[in-house]
């Protein structure tokens, strides 16, 4: 791995950044402010509205009970009310989570128009306001964006156009063909576009990392609205791009966009989204999933020789599809004897969708398996979890502690380290903090995750008690995907 050392430029050279002007409740005195809203967890809550924004909320929370809400959330039926009156109406998500004194603060990107600024100012001079009012949102949706990021949209904007016609084209000129002619033709094409189309999006994704790694959360959320109006309806013509921001299951990285990762990218309704769909799964971060598999499958077996006798305990928390466990006992199906298996997730498709295809190596192996169905909330409320999970000898969860805030990363891997039997093991995946899609990512999949260090990682289990008598921080081949492997 090599470095690269970028100059910073004087402050002479610097280029100095509008900044959206964050309205204060208090300051302005405004009156309370209300917000209301659904989470898939919480249900229904009723809060304070710190401060706002066209586009956004700060909202203050209870710290108590709130260890389930993690970023990336969709709030739903999200209402912002002051003095009676409606300010916004919609969905929002949950970007960040702070902890401040005894409340916790979460930032909400608000979906849509945004927030009404004009009720917030009723008993003014209402005409007045809404002349300095149009003004800010101006300068909010435009001004804010600089001339390279524009630049940057209508390159891709229009490479991904062109490219899209020109297969369109070459399409209808076979359309006249047999089915099967038309098939492999069209494996042909992609098998010379692929390379061609991956290095130019790549060399896109590159610069969009230059041009925005460095703006504020304010900044970002103009930039995403700005292209993703441009380009967005391009990318969607991937199934894997188009499920990462629609999360039909609401929330990114459901088990059916793991099923992507695994199976043939060349997926969607035309040449143009089976190309795109292949760069999307040949992200950094997508081929480090796929690499989930072969690594947890590895460390797996290190387990069961570790133990020559007996069945080795393992639990997988946030399971997703388990394809490392179905890939497992079909290279070795010996070691299903050897194995028992809590497989733990939240969604309810997802554990059917392992009933289904994992049932057969049931029979087939004697593998044991206990499939789960429970939330992260209820993982961090469960007094003695050991009790509960069984102890176990591997404790593992590869894609569930990127979306958790210090606090519940802190709080579960408490739990699960409570969980293990004597000189067992916990191993945590968190992508790393150098991940080359990260802004890909938020940008193009509306896909946000916590990134860390390997340093970060090693301080939660530094905090563990009874001291750990080991920790090491792994990372797969990519080394995008980090795993922090702690031995009780």
């Amino acid at each position: 791995m090599s470095l690269a050392f970028v100059e910073t430029p004087s402050p002479i050279d610097r280029t100095p950044r509008f900044r959206a002007r964050r309205i204060n409740v208090d300051v302005a005195k405004l009156g309370p402010v209300r917000a209301s809203f659904e989470h898939a967890e919480l249900g229904e809550l009723t809060v304070d509205v710190l401060d706002l924004t066209v586009h956004g909320l700060a909202l203050e929370l209870p710290l108590g009970g709130t260890l389930a809400l993690l970023v990336g959330d969709r709030l739903n039926r999200l209402e912002a009310t002051c003095l009676d009156q409606v300010l916004f109406r919609g969905s929002g998500t949950v970007r960040r989570i702070a902890e401040e004194a005894d409340k916790l603060v979460i930032g909400v990107e608000l979906e849509g128009d945004g927030l009404d600024l004009a009720e917030l100012r009723r008993h003014e001079a209402r005409l007045s306001f809404a002349q300095r009012l149009q003004n800010f949102e101006g300068k909010v949706r435009d001004d804010r964006i600089s001339p390279a990021f524009k630049a940057w949209v209508a390159d891709v904007q229009s490479y991904l156009l062109l490219m899209r016609d020109f297969l369109s084209e070459e399409e209808r000129n076979l359309a006249d063909e047999d089915k099967l002619t038309r098939e492999e033709t069209f494996q042909q094409y992609l098998s010379e576009l692929a390379p061609r189309f991956i290095q130019e999006a790549v060399k896109a994704r590159d610069d969009l990392s230059s041009l925005v790694s460095e703006l504020s959360e304010e900044e970002h959320a103009v930039h995403r609205a700005y292209f993703r109006l441009h380009v967005l309806p391009l990318l969607r013509e991937s199934p894997l791009l188009r499920r990462s921001f629609d999360k039909p299951l609401g929330y990114a990285g459901d088990f059916e966009m793991m099923n992507m990762l695994y199976r043939d990218h060349a997926e969607g309704d035309s040449l143009f989204g089976k190309v795109l769909n292949i760069y999307a799964a040949r992200e950094h971060a997508a081929q480090a999933n796929i690499n989930r598999i072969a690594y947890l499958g590895n460390r797996i077996r290190a387990e069961v020789a570790a133990k020559p006798h007996g069945r080795v305990r393992i639990a997988s928390i946030g399971c997703g599809p388990s394809h490392e466990i179905a890939e497992l006992l079909k290279v070795s199906p010996e070691l299903g004897a050897r194995l028992d298996v809590a497989l733990v997730d939240q969604e309810e498709r997802s554990i059917a969708y392992c009933e289904r295809t994992l049932a057969p190596l049931v029979r087939s192996t004697g593998v044991r398996i206990q499939f789960v169905r429970e939330s992260v909330r209820r993982l961090l409320t469960t007094r003695r979890l050991g009790e509960a999970l069984g102890e176990r000898e591997l404790i593992y969860s590869a894609g569930l502690f990127d979306y958790l805030s210090d606090r519940t990363f802190g709080a579960l891997l408490t739990s699960l380290y409570g969980a293990l039997a004597e000189n067992g093991k916990v191993l945590i995946g968190n992508v790393a903090a150098h991940n080359p899609s990260r802004w890909m990512m938020e940008y193009y999949c509306d896909w946000f995750l916590i990134h860390r260090t390997p340093d970060q990682l090693r301080a939660y289990a530094d905090a563990l008690s009874p001291a750990a008598s080991s920790i090491e921080v792994d990372a797969e081949p990519t080394g995008v995907n980090l795993f922090l492997i702690v031995k009780r």
